[in-house]
């Protein structure tokens, strides 16, 4: 636990300790009474109801329950406006701060009569609860970023040292071996043909060609998983320029294009990380698998949100087949085709259409699909940004 941690525990036991001591100072001053009671009830189960918007009704209510009979318990505000600002997320909070002092004003008043000092003390009371308890909120929310961050920085450079790791072992290994046949076949052709018979000749280079194909390919799926692991087009860019990197990194070369829509702004690390993921599994499946000549990769700064949207002019393919994938589609109410897992709670691949919607899912997004076959396919991922970062 950090120090803000230890700070925010200790301020929620010091808000516990306020209440009881104002509702002992009520019991003294107007008496034991059932209202009294139902409070106590209703603030000490809060650990009971899971729902804080119920419990929070529960205390609010058996509060005025409790002021109405005398004033005293009117002053238990200023605690519950903390409580109810540590609960609920501002948007929400600070109007029923406004609604519980608009309360307080009104007990105060019914029990002593309208004065200034009735009306200005909860009202002052309410904006310096909101300051702090607001501030507080904004230090806890920046400090789990920071967290966040340096355990997201902390694991990118474990997978760098993994990926270092592998390529300079099995990489580097798959390579050698794959060299040593190369030279091995080389030798065999040269042999004098009295040495060994053209069937025997020709079984050794079959087992060579095949030893050399597997070695081949899995040195391209360590190379890939290195690649995985380490997605160098985002050191030391920023988005756009990390996805036209990857627009241009294939084979096909100029014949994918990458272009920006809106105007660009900084997003969250993990929305910029997983982006670039996408691209580069969309941009490999085009250039692999699609058998197009052409593609496009667009990046969409919207208001609330951040579109990519990949698309090529290749073979596509029938949307029923994603049922195979472990995948399935259905249209949205404007007609838009959306892709999802075929079972809730399923656990996706991590390879084409299936590892893009797993990435997509990871920062809370939905992922369309345009394609038919012979029509080509178009790939739309939408993700939230929640506004400007």
């Amino acid at each position: 636990m950090d120090q803000l941690d230890r700070v925010w525990t200790a301020l929620g036991h010091s808000l516990h300790l306020l209440v009881f001591i104002l509702l002992v100072v009520t019991v003294v001053v107007d008496g034991m009474s059932w209202q009294v009671v139902a409070f106590a009830l209703a603030y000490s189960s809060g650990r009971m109801i899971p729902q804080r918007s119920v419990w929070i009704a529960l205390v609010l209510a058996t509060w005025v329950l409790l002021f109405v009979r005398g004033e005293s318990a009117v002053y238990l505000v200023f605690a519950l406006f903390f409580v109810v600002l540590g609960v609920f997320r501002p948007r929400f909070s600070v109007p029923l701060v406004f609604v519980m002092t608009g309360l307080a004003v009104y007990g105060i008043a019914r029990n002593v009569g309208w004065t200034v000092g009735g009306i200005i003390g909860p009202i002052i009371g309410a904006l310096v609860a909101i300051a702090l308890g607001l501030g507080f909120r904004m230090l806890r929310v920046e400090a789990q970023a920071r967290e966040e961050e340096s355990h997201r920085a902390g694991e990118m450079q474990e997978r760098a040292r993994i990926a270092g790791d592998i390529h300079d072992t099995i990489a580097q290994g798959l390579s050698s071996i794959n060299m040593l046949l190369h030279s091995i076949e080389g030798q065999i052709s040269l042999l004098d043909a009295t040495t060994l018979d053209p069937g025997t000749r020709e079984q050794l280079g079959r087992q060579i060609r095949l030893a050399q194909t597997t070695a081949q390919e899995n040195l391209l799926e360590t190379r890939r998983i290195i690649a995985a692991l380490q997605p160098s087009p985002m050191m030391g860019a920023d988005l756009p320029v990390a996805l036209a990197r990857v627009a241009s990194s294939t084979a096909m070369g100029q014949a994918i294009t990458f272009d920006v829509d809106g105007e660009p702004r900084n997003v969250s690390a993990a929305v910029e990380q997983e982006l670039v993921r996408i691209g580069q599994s969309l941009v490999s499946n085009i250039a692999r698998h699609a058998n197009a000549t052409r593609g496009r990769v667009t990046l969409t700064f919207q208001p609330d949100q951040v579109v990519l949207d990949v698309v090529d002019n290749g073979d596509g393919f029938d949307v029923a087949s994603m049922h195979e994938l472990g995948l399935r589609t259905h249209r949205s109410q404007d007609g838009t085709v959306l892709v999802d897992a075929a079972h809730p709670g399923q656990q996706l691949d991590a390879t084409g259409l299936a590892g893009v919607l797993r990435r997509v899912k990871a920062v809370g997004g939905t992922m369309a699909l345009e394609t038919e076959p012979g029509g080509g396919c178009g790939v739309a991922v939408q993700i939230p940004t929640g506004g400007r970062e």
